[in-house]
């Protein structure tokens, strides 16, 4: 069978959407499938391996529009008037979503973001990646032309990769797919003006209406965009790559500081890790300096800004971001691992791909969030960590994680926290998927 990936980002890109669809296209290919992937190639970090040739990845080029705005309200900061001007990639940054690090959110507070946040959100309809459209169409309809694929499978967010494949669907007759990493209109974090919403559901709308199938990372989300979309949907947890990580994990040690570590980004107001300074300052003073918490990659000064509140912060340490697999090196190297969601029921369905590394390091987690959703729910049956928001809560763990290092307890966790939950096991679901649009068979409208 011959796929046609389409991928905004994609490996050796150090993206979080990368990873997904690189391994997918490893996947594929070692299963026998001949795949081809539409992608770009503007990551400065390129630390994520390739996995399949270099041949079958074409790279349309992506050139981002000139920012008309970002010079005058620089102008005006210097005047002494505030205002954001990051035009940053994603709203992550502004309005701290993990899906929305497509899609440029406003920064609320002052007049200045405001017009931001308007003057953005009417540029980037459906993302600041909409320039790729005018490359990456010609570019996949040389591909087609050359090399008729049997299907097309496009993993958003941008979301933009999905008007792209839809628009080379309708051109060259082949079935697609729409992957899902984060929804679209019904995104947890979408920060749009609030004209947007209109505009931006009817464009999902048009962009999928012809697609075979939708595939996304949640449960909950599945049920989402079925009662949107009204098409089968496929759920397809982004899973966890054994041969990315070190062979063997390290060894345990005995007593020494007890090492919490978080890798990722650090959303503001969203993915708040305040509980657990608070649960260190809760802590008796003979105990406080046995807990370290390490965050590496974009936490930011609002990280240091929190510990300091509460007065631990010679307890926390800010780090760099670091490759991918050295990333990886670290959860396994820690004592518990860190997994900050928004406290909001709103966020019920994010189910990130981190939290499946951090069950493959088999560390314990402990998890600050909404206590009612997926992830949770993920990490109380497996039995993987805490759940809690609560400072007190959190205390009381952080003691017996204390005293279990000292006498030498604080094991990794059994490896029955990581069954099915591989990519491999992932992506076999997708391949029957594939076979059942491939062949016009029927495809169920739940799973």
């Amino acid at each position: 069978m011959k796929i046609l990936i389409v991928a905004f980002w994609f490996p050796p890109s150090n993206f979080i959407g990368a990873i997904r669809v690189g391994k997918l296209a490893r996947h594929l290919d070692g299963r026998g499938y001949d795949v081809r992937v539409l992608t770009t190639d503007i990551a400065e970090d390129r630390s994520v391996p390739l996995e399949i040739p270099r041949e079958r990845v074409i790279c349309a080029e992506y050139r981002q529009a000139r920012d008309r705005l970002g010079p005058w309200v620089r102008r005006f900061r210097r005047c002494g008037v505030r205002g954001s001007t990051g035009n940053q990639d994603g709203a992550a940054a502004a309005a701290g979503g993990r899906a929305a690090q497509e899609q440029d959110g406003p920064a609320r507070g002052s007049l200045w973001e405001l017009l931001r946040n308007q003057y953005y959100g009417l540029r980037h309809i459906p993302d600041r990646r909409r320039n790729w459209v005018n490359t990456a169409v010609p570019a996949g309809m040389r591909v087609i032309g050359e090399w008729k694929p049997d299907l097309m499978f496009a993993s958003a967010p941008p979301f933009t990769g999905l008007i792209v494949a839809s628009r080379l669907s309708r051109a060259g007759k082949i079935p697609w797919i729409a992957d899902f990493r984060d929804l679209w209109v019904d995104n947890p974090y979408y920060s749009e003006p609030g004209w947007r919403r209109p505009i931006d559901t009817l464009l999902e709308w048009q962009t999928v209406r012809d697609a075979a199938a939708l595939v996304t990372v949640s449960p909950i989300w599945a049920e989402q965009l079925r009662r949107r979309h009204g098409k089968p949907t496929e759920v397809v947890y982004n899973g966890y790559a054994a041969e990315d990580f070190p062979s063997a994990p390290p060894r345990d040690e005995r007593g020494g500081a007890l090492t919490i570590r978080h890798t990722g980004t650090i959303y503001r107001g969203f993915r708040d890790p305040s509980a657990v300074f608070a649960a260190i300052a809760l802590l008796p003073e003979f105990l406080r300096d046995r807990v370290r918490v390490e965050f590496f990659g974009d936490a930011g000064d609002d990280v240091v800004a929190m510990a300091a509140k509460h007065r631990v912060g010679d307890r926390v340490a800010v780090r760099p971001r670091v490759p991918y697999r050295h990333a990886l090196e670290l959860q396994m190297q820690a004592d518990v691992l860190l997994l900050l969601q928004w406290v909001d029921k709103r966020d019920e369905g994010n189910l990130p791909g981190k939290l499946f590394e951090y069950l493959y390091a088999r560390r314990p987690i402990l998890f600050i969030g909404y206590e009612q959703g997926i992830a949770a729910q993920i990490i109380r049956e497996r039995g993987a960590g805490l759940v809690s928001s609560a400072p007190e809560q959190i205390r009381s763990q952080l003691q017996q994680w204390i005293e279990a290092k000292d006498a030498g307890r604080l094991t990794t966790l059994g490896p029955s926290v990581t069954h099915g939950l591989s990519r491999e096991d992932q992506f076999r679901k997708l391949e029957s998927l594939f076979a059942a649009v491939v062949n016009g068979q029927r495809v169920a409208t739940g799973s």
